[in-house]
């Protein structure tokens, strides 16, 4: 069991877990977050949970709702833009495959893209988002 000596930048990520800095033996200094009830680490978790504590880390500031919300937005992009590369990408990337589907069915590949690109202008946004249904 590794016993840390050394240690920066303690802060809480939580109520109970501390994100820092720890001068690890093998691997110098290295980001560690300690979970007190962690047993699977090479490092002593306890041990060095109760020096953090004792070290006064920087207290624990719950994000605001500004940051929720652009975290939540991130969120809903990513998933739009996995659904134009999964669903639409395939189709409009290739132009022998787009050259292949009927005029009908090319202007509702179009028109759903466009309903994924639109999502971020939706009315409640990122949090109440309508996803438009794929009927291709």
């Amino acid at each position: 069991m590794i016993e840390i000596k050394e240690f920066k930048n303690a802060k809480y990520i939580n109520e109970t877990c501390i994100d820092c800095e720890i001068n690890h033996p093998q691997h110098g200094w290295i980001p560690f977050t300690v979970v007190p009830d962690d047993y699977g680490s090479d490092v002593n978790v306890q041990k060095l949970y109760e020096d953090l504590v004792k070290s006064n880390p920087d207290p624990y500031v719950p994000p605001t709702q500004e940051e929720l919300d652009d975290l939540k937005a991130m969120e809903v992009r990513r998933w739009r833009d996995i659904l134009l590369q999964e669903q639409v990408d395939s189709y409009v990337m290739n132009f022998m495959r787009w050259d292949e589907q009927p005029e009908e069915k090319q202007n509702k590949i179009r028109d759903y893209r466009q309903k994924l690109l639109d999502v971020p202008q939706q009315e409640g946004f990122p949090h109440n988002v309508t996803w438009p249904e794929k009927d291709f």
